[in-house]
């Protein structure tokens, strides 16, 4: 279930999206419209995404008007300096960041990270832990000794692929149709390229172990994935990164490895399959923590109290 569901943001917050509609229905610039029509009736316009929050930040800054806007979900690229496009996306970025009230982020370390980016001081800056969208969690019974590895954006699979050739155990790797693969293949590897969210979870409900490998990185990722294995009752092992440091407790809700150490994280990987009982711990953890902690009515209170802080904080600087 996604945070917009849920009935403390539904009680809270208004909408622009019309009976039986989703903001992903509507393009970036028809959201910003709406959003514009409605700012002067509210102290606060959150905007979810990058092309939303640009237009809409643009808008605002063209007309002269007062923005009023909390950015979110905002997922920045790697630096690229030499890229006259990305030099201008990170310009009308860091303008539009600097009349909103702030910007909520996914991770404790995308806060600096953004605040460097845009140019804004990180008192502007709240982290707003994430959750999981399924909305029962509750342990998957099947187990066909499966290690599973889910996503696509920032993902290590050199490394997973050479963790792959010390586990004696069938991988399933989940990719989109066009994602570059690293060569060869090891042979214990079945490669699924663009399955549909259900194919995706029935994988994920027959794993033993699921991994999910990121390459080093400012921008977090691989959360939704991390959440719905824990979800899942499904043991985790991943990388050391943005998305998942503040998720996973080290050998006590889950795995984490260093980046790039695919001896590590074979190691971890076989250390589950080979002790199922200990695995289990670790997942009924994991399992506790989506339940009382990260569901979508405590993300999105956590949301409303980090908006407010921000419309609170506006006020005391005016």
């Amino acid at each position: 279930m996604a945070f917009r569901e849920s009935r403390t943001w539904r009680e809270t917050v208004a909408t622009i999206c019309a009976d039986g509609e989703t903001p992903d229905e509507l393009c970036p610039w028809r959201q910003a419209l709406r959003l514009l029509k409605r700012r002067r009736r509210f102290e606060a316009v959150v905007t979810m995404g990058p092309r939303p929050s640009l237009a809409y930040g643009l808008l605002c800054a063209v007309l002269g008007l007062r923005s009023k806007q909390v950015l979110t979900e905002v997922f920045l690229d790697e630096a690229q300096p030499s890229s006259l496009s990305w030099r201008v996306k990170t310009a009308l970025f860091r303008l539009i960041a600097k009349r909103a009230l702030g910007v909520l982020t996914n991770s404790s370390a995308e806060v600096g990270f953004l605040a460097r980016r845009f140019g804004i001081p990180e008192a502007k800056l709240r982290f707003v832990p994430m959750y999981t969208t399924i909305a029962n969690p509750e342990r998957a019974p099947d187990n066909a000794g499966t290690v599973v590895s889910v996503g696509r954006t920032l993902r290590d699979l050199d490394t997973l692929f050479q963790a792959a050739t010390h586990v004696a155990a069938p991988f399933v790797l989940v990719v989109g149709r066009n994602d570059r693969l690293p060569s060869p293949v090891p042979p214990n590897v079945q490669v699924r390229r663009e399955l549909s969210l259900e194919e995706t979870h029935a994988a994920m409900r027959r794993a033993s172990v699921v991994v999910v490998p990121l390459l080093p990185a400012e921008r977090s990722t691989g959360q939704v994935v991390l959440f719905e294995a824990m979800a899942m009752g499904k043991p985790v092992v991943a990388t050391r990164a943005a998305g998942t440091i503040d998720y996973i407790r080290d050998g006590e809700n889950g795995l984490l490895v260093e980046p790039g150490d695919a001896a590590t994280l074979a190691a971890a990987i076989n250390r589950l399959l080979q002790n199922p009982d200990w695995a289990r711990r670790l997942s009924e953890a994991a399992l506790v923590d989506c339940r009382n902690e990260w569901n979508a009515e405590i993300h999105a209170a956590r949301k409303i109290d980090a908006i407010r802080a921000l419309v609170a904080q506006a006020k005391e600087i005016a």
